[in-house]
């Protein structure tokens, strides 16, 4: 089993540097990612932009998950997955966004989960498995 998609999303302000970020989302995808950037508005008039990339051809998903660090998925196993697990098998998590922009990816937590870049990944698993335990075997053979 594995992953079927992974989305990332990124929301910038005007002073974020654009596209410093979306060069860092090209390079944990890859050279021919897709990015959507749009803006908008916030509730008191700022502007902000949404940044977004989605793998979802397998080829891309094993190309992501290989570019995250063993050290953030040993990470992400000992915190448990069950806590960033939903009902619809996505697996949630922040990666801290001033590390990101400067080539490593790692888990944001506390204060730099304020600023993130949020990673969902659709979990592959059929009636009669548990998606926690194919994501949990999923990310242990990445570790190994």
């Amino acid at each position: 089993m594995s992953i079927l998609s992974v989305h990332i999303k990124v929301i910038c302000s005007a002073v974020d540097d654009v596209d410093l970020i979306c060069e860092a989302m090209v390079k944990l995808l890859h050279d021919d990612a897709e990015l959507s950037v749009s803006s908008g508005k916030t509730y008191h008039g700022a502007i902000q932009f949404t940044i977004e990339a989605m793998a979802t051809r397998k080829r891309d998903v094993r190309q992501l998950a290989g570019n995250l660090p063993k050290s953030m998925l040993t990470e992400i196993l000992e915190e448990g997955l069950e806590r960033m697990m939903d009902d619809n098998k996505t697996l949630h998590f922040r990666l801290d966004l001033q590390e990101f922009v400067k080539g490593r990816v790692v888990l944001g937590k506390g204060i730099r989960a304020n600023h993130p870049v949020k990673i969902r990944m659709k979990i592959e698993s059929y009636p009669g498995q548990d998606p926690l335990q194919v994501a949990e075997e999923y990310f242990s053979g990445l570790g190994s």
